[in-house]
């Protein structure tokens, strides 16, 4: 639907009845910005309304042309600085800006191509991982000697990508393998670039151990702090500097959309609590104790549910009402962040002791999430979804004579016999589905970056169960493949997390009271305690289940787990049943 320009009003239109900015971006700053017009949704179909929200927008519009004209001309005058080899004349956020730049391609490069990620496969991962381990005992030693000329030598390559001019050789000479950038290396600029790198590249290895041993660091995010530049130590930092300086770190490694939606919730509760201005270095224990308060008290999407309201007006109604508050795991991860900060804030010297410690809640006596029973198996596969219904969007509990095959369809099935996390069977794609030592499997993985797992471990073979063979999957597997779909359940879309299951969860919620499964504590989540159920019961090494699920000490081969050959597991996926459910609904309503 085209754009409809309002009269009287240049860069005023409307699409659908609702009004929209329209403006043409600066032929100069096209390129800087990759786009020649922006457009901006005034949200709202009342003129009136319109009038006043476009000259706001339109006023913002235009202080952010201005602000990407002064950043292309500070990085005309970088390039100019770097040009010269003049370091000295470099300032301190141009130092910095450097760093982050290199720090944010080289996160990116966690993400291999398939060439990079087939020729990692046929790697000896003991031997890789030594390698690591040992590199970063070098560059954490407490001897410049030690790590010196490895992290100079980075240091050095960052400054020759960034434009400094190469040491030329005179003629005759052979030219030397590795380029060095024509720098002093005796000044403050160096070093401080130099001590930015060592500690991106701390945080770089520290992240390929974790991917390596699957064993998280939960320190990890806090071990690289960016320098500040032309304070003194005792300067008043408040609370929101703070949380810009650890937002802006380019040492803290690579971070999910879910990851950078928990802290924006942690900033959230403490600006409110503490107070953004508060001084970092009065921040107290109390404080720290008002916010896990907070925490207790919220329900579940609390920011969602009561838009314009403040957390401790939400923890009011959520109290009033009678909402259920947040479970002890959350609000314990909450806490973890607030302590990540603080963390930081210490190792950066902004405070000298971390308010926010040893505050996690007790989880003992937090209840124990039950598998389904086979009541609850029973009723739900024999709902209309599975056996006839509808339509598998609005229909899917009303009795019909259609027996689609989509995501509703097989992902309760797939996480019933092979144990799959939600978002690891949303996010499949038909490559993922694989052959090994002749049997189909379900490749487990994060191949791209629309895919994840949740750690190191969760990379790995699931063989298929007979069952699910049986039900007709690979067919629906070599459908999708025919019509090139790029993932197994293209209906699926991916939340502001990067996440697939979320809309999914919420369905399966009304699924359980649609068919009279719910319980206490009943979820998809489920499906996996089942799951584990079945194999223990089966008689099946701890060792092999956990390379199954994907759980911890997995190991990092993601072909055979922790080298258990496929056809084994693939017997022991093989012996999961749910003695006293019948599927045969199902396989007649394929025949049918």
């Amino acid at each position: 639907m085209a754009d409809e320009p309002v009269a009287h009003y240049p860069n005023l239109t409307t699409r659908g009845g609702t009004y929209y900015l329209r403006m043409r971006v600066p032929l100069e700053l096209v390129q800087e910005l990759g786009r020649t017009h922006i457009t901006k949704s005034l949200r709202t179909k009342e003129h009136r309304v319109a009038q006043a929200r476009f000259r706001l927008a339109q006023a913002q519009a235009e202080r952010d042309f201005e602000a990407a004209r002064r950043q292309m001309q500070d990085a005309d005058a970088l390039r100019v600085i770097l040009a010269t080899g003049r370091l000295e004349r470099l300032m301190p956020e141009h130092v910095q800006e450097i760093a982050q730049r290199w720090f944010a391609s080289a996160v990116q490069h966690v993400a291999r191509s398939p060439r990079e990620q087939e020729h990692l496969r046929t790697q000896d991962w003991d031997i890789v991982l030594e390698a690591a381990k040992a590199e970063g005992l070098l560059l954490q030693s407490p001897d410049p000697l030690h790590y010196e000329e490895h992290v100079h030598r980075a240091t050095d390559q960052i400054l020759l990508a960034a434009g400094v001019p190469p040491v030329r050789h005179g003629p005759g000479k052979i030219q030397r393998r590795v380029r060095r950038p024509k720098v002093d290396r005796e000044t403050v600029q160096y070093r401080q670039l130099a001590s930015f790198v060592r500690r991106g590249l701390i945080s770089l290895n520290r992240s390929q151990v974790t991917r390596l041993t699957g064993e998280p660091h939960l320190e990890q995010a806090e071990e690289v702090g960016s320098l500040e530049f032309g304070r003194s130590p005792s300067a008043k930092r408040t609370l929101n500097e703070l949380i810009d300086a650890f937002q802006a770190d380019p040492g803290r490694g690579s971070r999910t959309g879910k990851t950078d939606v928990d802290y924006a919730m942690v900033f959230l509760a403490l600006r409110e609590v503490v107070g953004a201005d508060t001084a970092v270095t009065r921040i107290t224990r109390e404080n720290a104790k008002g916010v896990r308060d907070l925490f207790r008290a919220l329900p579940p999407n609390a920011t969602k549910r009561f838009p314009g309201k403040t957390l401790s007006q939400a923890a009011e109604v959520a109290a009033r009402t009678g909402l259920p508050s947040l479970n002890t795991q959350t609000v314990n991860s909450h806490l973890t962040k607030v302590a990540t900060l603080f963390n930081w804030a210490v190792r950066e010297e902004w405070i000298d002791k971390n308010p926010a410690s040893g505050l996690s809640i007790d989880e003992a006596t937090r209840s124990r999430r039950e598998p389904f029973s086979v009541q609850q198996l029973r009723a739900m596969f024999a709902a209309p979804i599975f056996t006839g219904c509808r339509d598998d969007e609005t229909g899917y509990a009303k009795a019909g004579t259609s027996k689609p095959r989509r995501a509703r369809f097989w992902v309760p099935l797939l996480s019933l016999f092979h144990g799959l996390r939600l978002n690891e069977a949303c996010q499949l794609r038909p490559e993922d589905i694989v052959e090994r030592d002749s049997q189909p499997a379900i490749f487990v993985r994060s191949a791209n970056a629309g895919q994840r797992v949740k750690s190191q471990a969760g990379t790995r073979i699931v063989p298929l169960h007979p069952e699910i063979v049986n039900l007709g999957f690979l067919d629906f597997v070599a459908q999708a493949r025919c019509k090139n779909h790029e993932r197994l359940f293209p209906e699926l879309g991916r939340d502001a997390r990067g996440y697939y299951s979320d809309a999914f969860q919420k369905w399966f919620s009304r699924f359980l009271e649609s068919c009279g499964a719910t319980g206490p504590g009943k979820s998809f989540h489920c499906f996996r305690h089942a799951w584990a159920d079945r194999l223990r019961e089966a008689g099946v090494p701890e060792d092999r289940r956990r390379a199954l699920g994907g759980w911890a000490n997995t190991g990092v081969d993601a072909g055979y787990g922790r080298g258990f050959p496929t056809r084994m597991l693939a017997d022991d996926i093989a012996r999961v049943a749910y003695p006293g459910l019948e599927l045969g609904l199902l396989r007649k309503s394929l025949t049918d």
